[in-house]
């Protein structure tokens, strides 16, 4: 593994929530949505956490004390909440019509969470409640989802506004038995309407090949596509991309193969995936992988295509890949064409490891093309890199300028050669013009910075620059009873 300096050295701010009394198995932030749809109202001064302890909390961020304590049912004498998720299109509803954005009341929050509990899974409407102590659900979805093991993650969907401007959302829920379910009927926005239960009809997408043992850990729907695409990945080092529409066979299977590293403790450890998530344009897929790697996939239609991996010898991880996620910490906040692309912040992405550290990756230029930033320009506290990147921004500009001069060239040369029956095949790979652009613009991927956390994390998610409460922070939930909540400088 390479050793060199960091390119970003920032002041990172640590703080912790405290109130779980075993560990916390999940966290979920509303942003977890917005990232992906800028017009969506959410709640940034909210953190949802689910524990082994039975209890699923709603924080306020702005006090870090619990707002909320949902005491989930004990089935079979359990009742560990294994998955967390905010309805997307609730969150702070009333107070943005109000133009209010703050929390309205502490016995009044304008949102709906939902938590899963070994094969069940259940919804609360906050918006209705009184007390801080919620021992029973306003609604148990579990007949609509009818999943036969233990639920590993929940996922919303992307949907776009019907004529009445509304959003039917879809909810997944991931298995140990290797399957997607998808309730037929949407969730609706108001679970104190919502007949309970709702509709038993459902869509099984089969992550597992029949008559195998894979675990299906997680799923997540493709965002920014036309039809509703969900990516699954599990125990049998598979990433699957399946068209819900049309459940019975995947669109695309991607085996991963084990990862070749001078890393010999990893030479034992399958490559299973144990998280997924898109980019937030919905161009690229990053998977979290057991032997340490970070692979990241490039969706083009129903296929997935491998164009990249981050591991052990790039700087990466040296035990499993427990959880990754695409950041949103500032590009958007700079106004210029390239920042209100939807792939302005693809090339930022963290990854957690059973190694205890958590690494923040540049995926670089070379992977991901088109209107990708270079976190350096829009990251709080990184002025000196800034002018770094300015500087090669600039022999990029004069390269480039030297390549458009030297292709008039080069085209006349070709049709001389081309008259005397002459070629050239000096390059393997060239452009058009006979130029190896990797080669004179290189810009792999890099770890920006790490921080030691010490601990195997379980679950982590990130608030976004434009947070009104703990903005460009990551939340990790670990194999403690605590959330950890590190906090990058803002610009």
């Amino acid at each position: 593994m390479a050793s060199t300096d960091p390119p970003y050295s920032p002041k990172v701010q640590k703080r912790t929530l405290k109130g779980h009394r075993q560990p916390v198995l999940c966290v979920s932030h509303p942003g977890d949505h917005a990232k992906y749809d800028a017009d969506l109202q959410h709640h940034p001064s909210l953190l949802l956490s689910g524990s082994e302890d039975g209890t699923a909390r709603l924080w306020d961020l702005r006090t870090r004390k619990t707002a909320y304590c949902m005491i989930v049912p004990k089935i079979d004498e359990t009742n560990d909440v294994t998955a967390v998720a905010f309805h997307p299109s609730v969150i702070g509803q009333s107070s943005a019509e109000s133009g209010d954005t703050a929390i309205a009341s502490s016995s009044r929050i304008d949102c709906m969470v939902y938590a899963s509990s070994g094969t069940n899974v259940y919804g609360y409407d906050l918006r209705t409640c009184t007390g801080p102590i919620i021992k029973t659900p306003h609604l148990d979805l579990s007949s609509s989802f009818q999943c036969q093991d233990e639920i590993n993650q929940l996922s919303f969907s992307f949907p776009k506004r019907n004529k009445d401007g509304c959003r039917n959302y879809q909810l997944a829920a991931v298995d140990d038995c290797g399957e997607v379910h998808i309730p037929s009927e949407c969730i609706s926005q108001d679970l104190a309407s919502q007949q309970s239960p709702i509709s038993s009809k459902h869509t099984v997408l089969h992550h597992a090949e029949p008559g195998s043992h894979t675990i299906a850990s997680c799923a997540e729907f493709r965002p920014h596509v036309n039809g509703v695409y969900v990516a699954s990945g599990g125990t049998d080092c598979m990433v699957k991309l399946f068209d819900v529409t049309k459940p019975k066979r995947a669109t695309a299977s991607i085996h991963i193969k084990p990862a070749e590293s001078e890393n010999t403790t990893q030479i034992c450890n399958p490559p299973f995936i144990h998280s997924l998530q898109w980019s937030p344009s919905g161009r690229l897929l990053a998977a979290g992988v057991g032997d340490g790697s970070c692979v990241i996939l490039r969706g083009e239609g129903n296929r997935l295509i491998e164009i990249g991996r981050l591991g052990y010898d790039q700087g990466g991880h040296g035990s499993a890949v427990a959880a990754v996620c695409f950041l949103c910490f500032g590009a958007s906040a700079l106004s210029t064409k390239q920042t209100r692309s939807v792939e302005a912040e693809d090339r930022l992405l963290i990854s957690a490891g059973n190694d205890g550290k958590i690494l923040f990756w540049d995926l670089g230029g070379n992977m991901v093309d088109g209107d990708a930033m270079d976190p350096l320009l829009y990251l709080g506290g990184c002025s000196d890199a800034k002018e770094q990147v300015k500087k090669q921004s600039n022999e990029l500009q004069n390269a480039t300028e030297a390549m458009n001069s030297a292709s008039i060239s080069s085209k006349k040369s070709k049709g001389k050669n081309k008259k005397k029956g002459k070629t050239n095949n000096q390059h393997k790979t060239s452009t058009d013009d006979g130029f190896f652009l990797d080669d004179l613009l290189p810009s792999p991927p890099k770890v920006l910075f790490q921080i030691p956390h010490h601990h195997k994390p379980n679950w982590i998610t990130c608030s976004r620059a434009s947070s009104d409460a703990l903005p460009s922070s990551v939340f990790v939930a670990d194999t403690t009873n605590d959330i950890s909540i590190y906090s990058l400088p803002t610009q």
